[in-house]
Parts: C-alpha cells; structure tokens; sequence
C-alpha cells in the first residue's frame, strides 16, 4: 500500500508536469506577441500625439509585465515539480533496493572507534544513513548522523523527535512538498558561512546614500510621467537617467562588496524563504514541533524578516541582467536602495538567521527519521523502559536494509545475562544480532524502529561483529578482536548498562584456544547490568550453564530439498544440532561425495 501511494502521487505529478509545459509554451508565445506590438502602439502613439495610442501601449505594457511575473511563477513551480519527482523516485528506490546507489551514503562519518558504525551498517554502502538520508544541507547531514550516533543519555531529545517524527508521518505530502523544496538548495550546501555573512553588519552608514536614492528617483519618475501625460520636455528624464546611472555606476564597487551575501547566493535564499512559508503554514502544531520551530516564528518580526530577506535577494538577482540593470539603476538607483534596505536588514534581524537555517537542518533530521514509516507497512515507536536492570523486548524485530517482504521477523525477550546462539552457516545469526542492535540505534535517533513492537532499557550497544586486520599497524584479525573485547570488559566495570554483541566469538584463531579464550571472555561479560548476546560454531560454550554460568542457548537450523539447502530463518530456544559445512563444501566441488 505504501509503495502505491508513491506510485500515485507520481503519476499525479507527471500529469500535472504535462500540464505545466503546455502552460509554458502559451506564456512564450503570449511574450512574443505582445512584446512587439507593445513597442509599435507606444512609438507611434508618442510620434502621433495619441493619448488613446499611449494608453493602450500602457495597458500592453502592464499585460507584458503580467505575463512575465505569471512566467516566472510557472518556471518556480516547474522546478519544483522536478524537485518532487526526483524525491518521489527517491522514496521508491527505497521499495526496489535501488537506495543502494545514492551517492550520500555517509561514509566519511563513520570512525575507527565506534565499532557499531561498521558492525551495524550506520554508515557506508547500504546503511542505515543511506537510507535514511533525506538532508541537503552539510549541517543536516551532520545532524543526522550525529542521531544514529547518539546514546541513551539525553532521552528527552529522543522523545522529543519521535513526537516530531510522528506528526510528519500523519502527513505524507507534507513531507514530500518540504524534501522537494530542500532538494533545490545545492547538494551539500554549507549554511555556516551565510549565517555569519548575515550576523555582521555593514560598515558605515548608509542614511544619505538611501536619501539620494529616494529624491533622485523620485525627480526621474515625476519628471517621465510629466514628458508623457503633461506635454513636458524629454530632456528632463534624460538628463536625469543618465545622472542616476552614473551615480549607480560610481557605487558600483561597494554596491558589488556590500551586496555579496545576496548575490552569490541569492537563490538559496530565495528557496530558504519559502521553505520557511511552508513551514509556517504547515499543520504542524504539537509541542514538539512547537519547540522546533520556534526560532523561525516565536519572535512576531521573525517572519517579516524571512519576508524582506527574500524579497532582498530577489532583487539583488534581477541585478544580473544587463537591461534591467541599466533601466533600474537608470530609473530608480535600483543599487543604492538594495544596499540601503540590507543595511538595515542585518542590523535588525541579521543575528537570527543562524537560528532559522538550524531549525531547517533540524527538520532534515526529522524527515529522514520519518522515512522508516512512509515506506515500511510494520514500524512501531519503542518505548524505553525505566528500572536498574537491562531489558529487551521485541515482537517481530526486522533489519531495515533488507526488503520488507523478503526479511524474516523474529522476537526477542532478553534480560541480563548472556545469549550463546549457534546454527549453520548462512542460517541468520549475524543478522538477528544485527537487527536488534540497529533497531537499538534508530530508536535512540528518535525513529521508528522495524518491528511490531520494541521497547528497552537504556543500554549503550558495544559489538564485534565486522573485525578484519591491519596490516600497517601490525595487528591481527584475532588481536582486534581481542582489543575490542577488553574495552568491553573495561566499560563494563562502570556498571554502565550494556547491549553487547559478539559474532563468532574468537574466530581469528584455532579451536582450542578459542574455546578457552571464549568460555572466560562469556563469564566476565555476563553482568546484572548487561544483555550479551554471543554466536559461535563452538557447540561447547553451549555448556557454560551446567558451570554456573547464567547463559540461554538459542539457534537457527536449516533443512534440505534435493541438493538445495534452505533456512527460514527463525531464531528458537536450545542449542543447535547440525551444521552444514561439509554439505556446502560439497555443493561447491571442494570435497567430494
């Protein structure tokens, strides 16, 4: 169901994109034609003397001017219908597996000392952050991946985001409309620069370049409306545009340096004032939006500034054409004014604009968060549970990187102790540990997590799972190991709460000493204030209960058709009782029959 209301709104927006290109094409023919004629009414109404011809060449003149502003209007909207197919397609590839070859994948968040980050698929090909992502921003990301980083220790941020989070998910093309209007801004754009380029107010004042501006502009005006309805001689308005135009030319330097901020990135603040529109007027009212959002409108002001800002850098932009750019400054010191109003801009309202452009970083956070829930049919929020002892339960707990309809839910029930799980080969051990630690990880983000229900203790999540060699530093793949499992020892003695996950336990080395190496590290992280859950193909660590060890067996089995072998890959109490190494080995002509 979920992928067919992608599947409709796309083709609801390819309709409305047909419908813009025919509008697209009458705005070009209707300029077109009413250019020329507009030109030919008003030169031969002035040589004629015709106040009827004039008028008319007025009227085509505003109708022209009409068309223009009724253009422009359709190509925003144009660009924006592009912007919302293209996420469109983005929320589909996450339906089809093709989310895999996004570019933003996170990778350079990722570090050496966080083994989750590599163990669980947080970052890089095919994560957790590869998914979610739906940020534009360089502070956006960040932020995201600053969330699927976090630990449990500011759970009132969590809870706040989750109330956030589920407020978008009750709006589905509300979330579409603000990633479409986000995905215009430039791919990884940096804020940090804007934002101090707007705190810094401009030196000097500018109180007579602002009244030259208005008095000289005005005369032209006058004096022009006197030459055309008044019989007034032309040479007034001459004289005066060529005099405004070689003040505004004499500025020009300053103009150009004081003017920077709009005019080098004059549309994304164009694009920042609308996404702050819709924003404004989205049906977002809970407290937790509330609070997000109200350092773009808590202020009554805030909003007018937003307004200004974006009307300032539409105006700096139409600087950039040649003939505007001779007639503005010729008619009306376009420049002078420009720089007069964001003088006073940044003195007013230039300080807050750093607040403005982290609530929007903010809400890139809360949308990607929200992708779990607009393309997976079974999510849930977890609920974190209070108490001393550490606690895991989860019904029908599913990996986020695996498509729903091929990935096997299971449940979990843990308390302190330790979890010893063997199986086969390919059976689904690597995957269970991974689902409920990433799970662990979205629900500390503030997501919803795959599964029908899950709700936990704080617990900070230690792995070793993905443990490979380093040959420049001289150590080996056992010997990383090792070091990852002292620093587990090591934190355990804070009596900090603790989800440990271990896979393959001591498999870089031969079996005997990684029975014994194993059997000692399963004691000393069998804590009252641990969930450890270990895997092993070792079927004697099965037997550390009968030592007075506190371990529960589980495992998954296979069964076998013809010369297939087949798992359902369901986790269940007890040890396992087969293995299927020699029949794959077989299956891959390496030992006979």
């Amino acid at each position: 169901m979920k992928k067919l209301f992608y599947e409709t709104v796309r083709e609801n927006t390819l309709a409305l994109q047909r419908t813009q290109d025919t509008q697209r094409t009458r705005f070009i023919l209707a300029r077109t034609l009413v250019f020329p004629v507009m030109l030919i009414v008003l030169l031969h109404g002035y040589d004629a003397g015709s106040a009827a011809e004039l008028l008319l060449g007025g009227f085509l003149l505003l109708l022209f001017a009409v068309l223009v502003a009724r253009h422009r209007k359709l190509e925003r909207m144009r660009l924006l219908t592009q912007a919302y197919l293209a996420v469109t397609a983005g929320y589909l590839a996450r339906f089809t597996g093709e989310w895999k070859k996004l570019p933003e994948d996170g990778a350079g968040y990722a570090k050496e000392t966080r083994p989750p980050d590599r163990d669980l698929h947080i970052f890089g090909a095919a994560s957790l952050y590869q998914y979610l992502c739906a940020a534009r921003t360089q502070t956006g990301r960040q932020r995201l991946a600053a969330a699927l980083t976090a630990t449990p220790k500011n759970l009132a941020r969590t809870r706040r985001r989750q109330a956030a989070v589920a407020e978008l998910l009750a709006h589905p093309i509300l979330c579409l409309e603000l990633e479409a209007r986000g995905a215009r801004l430039p791919d990884g754009h940096d804020t940090r620069e804007l934002a101090k380029e707007l705190a810094q107010p401009l030196n000097g004042s500018l109180k007579l370049i602002s009244c030259i501006g208005i008095v000289f502009a005005n005369a032209f005006v006058f004096s022009f409306l006197w030459m055309l309805f008044a019989d007034g001689p032309w040479s007034v308005p001459l004289v005066l545009f060529m005099f405004n135009l070689t003040v505004a030319m004499a500025f020009y330097p300053r103009t150009q340096r004081e003017l920077a901020p709009l005019g080098h990135m004059a549309r994304e603040l164009r694009l920042y004032g609308r996404i702050f529109h819709a924003l404004e007027r989205a049906p977002l009212r809970g407290e937790a939006f509330a609070a997000i959002l109200a350092p773009l409108f808590a202020p009554v002001r805030a909003r007018q500034a937003q307004t200004r800002l974006t009307t300032l850098a539409e105006c700096a932009a139409m600087r950039r054409n040649f003939v505007f750019y001779i007639l503005a400054n010729g008619g009306l010191l376009w420049d002078l004014h420009c720089m007069a109003y964001f003088s006073h801009w940044r003195t007013q309202a230039g300080a807050a604009a750093a607040g403005w452009l982290k609530v929007w970083a903010e809400v890139e956070v809360l949308l990607s968060l929200a992708r779990v829930g607009h393309t997976r049919a079974v999510h849930t929020f977890p609920q974190f549970l209070a108490g001393g002892s550490p606690r895991l339960d989860a019904e029908g707990a599913m990996p986020l990187v695996i498509p729903e309809e091929t990935a096997t839910p299971n449940d979990a029930h843990r308390a302190a102790g330790t979890l010893v799980i063997t199986g086969s080969n390919m059976s689904g051990k690597t995957t269970y540990m991974r689902t409920l630690g990433s799970n662990a990880v979205l629900a500390y983000a503030g997501a919803p997590v795959c599964a029908t229900s899950f709700a936990l203790t704080p617990m900070a999540v230690y792995t070793s799972i993905q443990i490979s060699d380093d040959l420049a530093g001289g150590i080996s793949t056992f010997y990383a190991e090792l070091l990852r499992i002292k620093k587990m020892m090591e934190c355990s003695r804070r009596g900090t709460p603790m989800l440990i996950l271990i896979d393959e336990i001591f498999r870089g080395t031969n079996s005997a000493d990684r029975i014994v190496g194993a059997r000692e590290a399963i004691r000393r992280l069998t804590l009252p204030h641990a969930i450890t859950i270990v895997t092993t193909h070792d079927f004697e660590l099965c037997d550390l209960a009968c030592a007075g060890v506190p371990v529960e067996n589980a495992h998954f089995e296979e069964h076998y058709e013809g010369d297939r072998i087949l798992f359902d890959f369901k986790i269940r109490a007890g040890r396992c009782r087969t293995t299927n190494a020699q029949y794959l080995l077989r299956m891959a002509g390496i030992m006979g029959e």
